[in-house]
């Protein structure tokens, strides 16, 4: 497995921004995993035994009800540190975690993560800068499920936040989900997600060939995800 040194997201993410010596110790004491498509990493309700930090991939993040029923939460990708706040309370992981593309991850387990958060203070500050991420993921979350008031609007605010990382005018994301697993992102079901996606691309909103789906007018989604 690469170095972190050589990674495009060093100095990007929380854990990808540690010192020297800390950044050496991570390296030296988590173990490098390739997980294949449709892995998953840990379950809800496991007890938490190590913290995942992702260099490449995305990782479907999930919840379920007692009923059977899968809300998606988030996707991470490179730099997202997965069970942070489980490993911190000491408890069973809060969530599902499953590879939606081959992923690369390095798994740090519960022993090395306290020594490294009592050794280095970097780390523990790259720590609470983890949990900080994920606080502001969940008010992202919240926010795209309780402002837009439409199903259409939830959909093209989740497409605006993941295009935000994109460059250029009509910026290009990758879109790794199933319609019905749209559906469980903007609470909403896959009959209207299908709809909904080809309205977009009848009003030419958006262009989609194969996986990837183009914002060909992100001003108009804007002002879509608002209603």
């Amino acid at each position: 497995m690469s170095k972190c040194q050589n990674c495009q997201s060093a100095g990007k993410h929380a854990f990808c921004s540690l010192g020297v010596d800390a950044r050496d110790f991570l390296e030296s004491e988590s173990v490098g995993v390739e997980y294949p498509r449709g892995t998953v990493l840990f379950r809800e309700g496991d007890q938490c035994d190590a913290i995942f930090v992702v260099c490449s991939g995305k990782i479907k993040v999930s919840v379920s009800s007692r009923e059977g029923r899968t809300m998606i939460l988030r996707i991470a990708d490179a730099g997202d540190v997965l069970g942070m706040s489980a490993a911190l309370g000491n408890e069973p992981f809060e969530v599902t975690a499953e590879s939606l593309e081959p992923s690369r991850v390095r798994v740090l387990h519960l022993k090395s993560l306290q020594h490294l958060l009592r050794r280095f203070s970097d780390a523990s500050i790259c720590a609470a800068k983890a949990l900080a991420e994920d606080y502001k993921v969940a008010f992202d979350e919240a926010r795209r499920f309780a402002l837009p008031e439409t199903p259409a609007g939830r959909l093209a605010r989740l497409l605006l936040d993941w295009a935000e990382e994109a460059k250029g005018a009509t910026p290009t994301i990758t879109m790794a989900l199933t319609h019905e697993e749209l559906a469980s992102m903007t609470a909403t079901t896959r009959e209207t997600i299908t709809r909904t996606l080809s309205r977009f691309r009848k009003e030419k909103l958006i262009s989609i060939r194969g996986v990837a789906l183009t914002l060909l007018q992100p001003a108009a989604l804007e002002q879509l995800s608002a209603c």
